[in-house]
């Protein structure tokens, strides 16, 4: 399984696209678009085709990308965020965006994600972990045949997501954590921010896990 990071830098997150050169591709957190950064690259890679848009949860620097992609396809999303795709305040748009525009997404065909789903979606199936602390939609991405975790803003290598934003909840954080803590030890992290880890390095040197 092919899993490309585009990564458009500034405070926006890693945007990850997965399929094989030439096959139609399935993106998770389409944070940015600039300038038609990300629909070109589909149309480079993957013949134009999306099968699906997840979202690890909702704040602006996942989303931000929908505002203008081209592509159109299912948007998969925790019912628990749905509300602040189309919210300043809760996407936190109004506080870090230039300008403090909120952000309206459009019309989307979504689908809600529930804790324990699995979607086969082109031949990858995806198991949803709710974990919400960072946001109370927050969800971790998890390929058991890939054995491979997309962990959004709640496991970074050597930290975890803050809890103090729209929508964040402390007291779920050891919960939360401790469904990622049972994964195989070398299930590779795919993070929201910063570089690759394993549920293994995070055992061992993250003192959020301990």
């Amino acid at each position: 399984m092919k899993v490309t990071k585009l990564y458009p830098g500034s405070y926006y997150c890693n945007c990850y696209v997965i399929g094989e050169e030439g096959q139609p591709c399935v993106v998770i957190d389409p944070g940015c678009n600039k300038n038609g950064y990300l629909d070109n690259y589909i149309d480079k890679h993957h013949g134009g085709k999306l099968l699906g848009v997840f979202l690890t949860h909702a704040h602006f620097d996942h989303i931000g990308g929908l505002l203008t992609l081209q592509h159109k396809a299912t948007l998969f999303v925790h019912p628990e965020d749905l509300e602040a795709l189309y919210d300043g305040n809760l996407n936190c748009s109004s506080f870090f965006v230039q300008g403090g525009a909120a952000l309206e997404i459009g019309s989307w065909d979504i689908y809600d994600l529930d804790e324990e789903d699995e979607i086969n979606i082109g031949g990858i199936i995806m198991r949803v972990i709710h974990t919400p602390f960072h946001t109370k939609g927050s969800v971790c991405l998890y390929i058991k045949e890939e054995n491979v975790l997309f962990s959004g803003d709640t496991l970074f290598r050597l930290g975890i997501g803050r809890t103090d934003l729209p929508g964040g909840c402390r007291r779920y954080t050891r919960d939360s954590l401790g469904k990622l803590k049972k994964l195989p030890p070398e299930t590779k992290v795919y993070p929201g921010h910063d570089r690759d880890t394993t549920i293994e390095n995070e055992l061992k040197f993250n003192s959020d896990l301990k």
